[in-house]
């Protein structure tokens, strides 16, 4: 019996993964019930990995157990590949589910059996042939750079090992959608950053489609392209990683990346800044530079244009996913026309300027 993808492969347009009004209630023994989800809708295209960011308890687990159903959701529809889920019989289900493949936070390995024994558990729990189980298992091994370990024993190796052999387990029935629940959360940053660079690689020789969960924005930055950011079982915002991380809508989201990519600035700095003199006032400003204009000195362009003062208060210049960009905080003195004029000139330069006040 030979694995594959199950099902032939939808157009190209049509999302890997689509989820629509997902509710998932629980009841206690007193008959309350707890929405672990609450109208979620989301669609992941076919080759990108999409991130779902949130704290403790906001719905993440819950929801990427819905994609393949490990979780039911209480209302709601899963579409996989152009299918849905929620339609199949169980017999069918267990079937697509040979297509998804999952990663988990604590490796779930057994300790009895050998990492190629490991690897080929999915296999023979398929009925897959000897033979094409043993090259199989060589063949996934070899892509996550284990092939030397095949005979060892799950104790023996480091925390990032036993992950990279189960992500070759997840990987082993041949999935085109790889669910990852908080996959790097046990790890240190070097492995982390390590595993993380692993996904991706798999990601473009694979062809996979990667659903990713996680605490931490800092795995976002460096691997999504997409991501949705959940609290309470909702979805608060979601888009491309670089438009959620230098143009955050919301309070949580902001709370989120603060750490990340600095929109924090120290209390005791504001508060050492000067008085305005007399006919002036003093504003604080978040200004952001992306796209065409990022490189360009616009703070020196803009005290010369205006004739105002522009301090920097702090500042920083990075990346994300290939794009660079730079976050600076600013105090800015001057009369209030001539600070309203340089604010709406940055603005029609494409750089977004936020009242400080907005995101410390």
């Amino acid at each position: 019996m030979s694995v594959s993808s199950p099902g032939p492969a939808p157009a190209q347009s049509s999302p890997a993964i689509q989820l629509r009004g997902l509710l998932r209630h629980f009841h206690n023994r007193a008959g309350a019930v707890t929405k672990a989800l609450d109208g979620v809708s989301l669609e992941v295209a076919q080759g990108e990995i999409f991130g779902i960011v949130g704290r403790s308890g906001a719905g993440k687990s819950t929801l990427i157990r819905c994609v393949n159903l490990l979780e039911r959701p209480t209302q709601g529809e899963v579409r996989v590949l152009g299918e849905d889920l929620m339609l199949l019989d169980d017999a069918a289900l267990r079937q697509r589910r040979r297509g998804i493949g999952m990663v988990f936070q604590h490796f779930n390995l057994l300790s009895s059996r050998t990492v190629a024994e490991n690897v080929a558990f999915p296999l023979e729990v398929a009925g897959v042939p000897k033979a094409e189980r043993t090259a199989r298992v060589a063949e996934v091994l070899g892509l996550v750079g284990l092939a030397q370990k095949a005979e060892n024993y799950p104790a023996q190796l480091s925390g990032g090992q036993k992950q990279r052999v189960g992500i070759a387990r997840a990987l082993a029935p041949r999935p085109r959608i790889l669910l990852c629940d908080e996959a790097t959360s046990a790890l240190d940053p070097e492995t982390t950053h390590d595993i993380l660079g692993l996904i991706r690689q798999l990601r473009d020789k694979l062809d996979l489609t990667v659903l990713l969960i996680t605490h931490e924005m800092a795995v976002v930055k460096e691997i999504c392209d997409r991501v949705a950011v959940m609290e309470a079982g909702q979805v608060l915002e979601q888009g491309r990683v670089f438009d959620v991380f230098t143009r955050p809508t919301h309070p949580t989201t902001r709370s989120f990346i603060a750490g990340t990519i600095g929109h924090s600035v120290p209390t005791g700095t504001v508060a050492r800044l000067p008085a305005p003199r007399p006919g002036e006032e003093k504003r604080l400003l978040q200004v952001l530079f992306a796209g065409p204009n990022s490189t360009r000195a616009v703070i020196s362009e803009a005290s010369r244009r205006y004739g105002i003062d522009l301090d920097i208060i702090s500042g920083r210049i990075d990346e994300i996913a290939g794009e660079p960009f730079g976050l600076m905080a600013l105090a800015a003195y001057g009369p209030s026309t001539a600070l309203d004029e340089a604010v709406a000139w940055f603005e029609e330069l494409g750089l977004v300027v936020t009242p400080l006040a907005e995101v410390i």
